[in-house]
C-alpha cells in the first residue's frame, strides 16, 4: 500500500485574498484557484485528507474537504495551528494561487520527498516555495519572502522539485500576465 499523505491549503478568504493582484476579478480568481487546488487533491491517489486554513468563512469547497478556522493572522501561523491540533507525518502544503497545478505535480512532489525531509517546490524566480511536502520531521515554517532558501536552511535533507504547475504561482499584475503570454 502507498503512503496515504494529509494537503493543507491556506487561504486568506472573505475578500482578502489576491489583493496585490489589483485586478477587479482577483477575488473569484483567487476562489477559482483554490477550487482547482482542491479538485487536484481531491483526485490525487496519495491524498487521504485535504483541509483548508483560512481567516474568512465565506469559502465554497467541495464535499470532503475539511476546514479550520485560524485565530493567528498570517499563512504561517495558520499552519502552525492546524499543525498543532493534528500533527501528521506526512504532510504537504500548496499554496492555492498555483492555475496550472495538475494531481502529476502532486504526485511528483510526494514521490520526491525525502524521509525524514521536505520537497520544496519553488517558484518561477526560484525565490519563493509555492508547495512543501513534509515526512517525519517539523521545520520552521517560513513562507514568504525568500522561503525557498530559507526551508533549504534548516539542517534538514530536501530536495526540490521543479514543475511547471508547482512553479507558476500567481502573485501580482506581472505574474498574471507572465501566465497569459504562456497561453497564447
Amino acid at each position: 500500500m502507498s503512503e496515504r499523505w494529509t494537503a493543507v491549503l491556506p487561504f486568506k478568504g472573505n475578500g482578502l485574498s489576491k489583493t496585490r493582484l489589483s485586478l477587479p476579478e482577483a477575488r473569484v480568481l483567487a476562489q477559482q484557484w483554490l477550487t482547482r487546488a482542491l479538485q487536484e487533491c481531491l483526485r490525487a491517489p496519495s491524498i487521504e485528507s485535504t483541509w483548508v486554513v483560512s481567516l474568512g468563512d465565506q469559502l465554497q469547497l467541495p464535499e470532503g474537504v475539511g476546514w479550520m478556522r485560524q485565530a493567528g493572522l498570517g499563512l504561517n501561523e495558520g499552519l502552525r495551528e492546524w499543525y498543532s491540533l493534528h500533527r501528521p507525518a506526512r504532510w504537504l502544503v500548496i499554496l492555492p494561487d498555483l492555475p496550472g497545478l495538475a494531481v502529476e505535480d502532486l504526485e511528483a512532489l510526494l514521490e520526491n520527498c525525502p524521509g525524514p525531509g521536505l520537497a520544496l517546490a519553488p517558484d518561477r524566480h526560484q525565490k519563493g516555495c509555492n508547495a512543501l511536502a513534509v515526512r517525519e520531521c517539523q521545520p520552521e515554517l517560513v513562507f514568504g519572502m525568500d522561503s525557498l532558501r530559507r526551508f533549504q536552511s534548516q539542517g534538514l535533507d530536501f530536495s526540490v522539485v521543479k514543475r511547471p504547475g508547482l512553479a507558476n504561482d500567481v502573485d501580482t499584475l506581472e505574474d498574471w500576465n507572465c501566465l497569459a503570454c504562456q497561453h497564447r
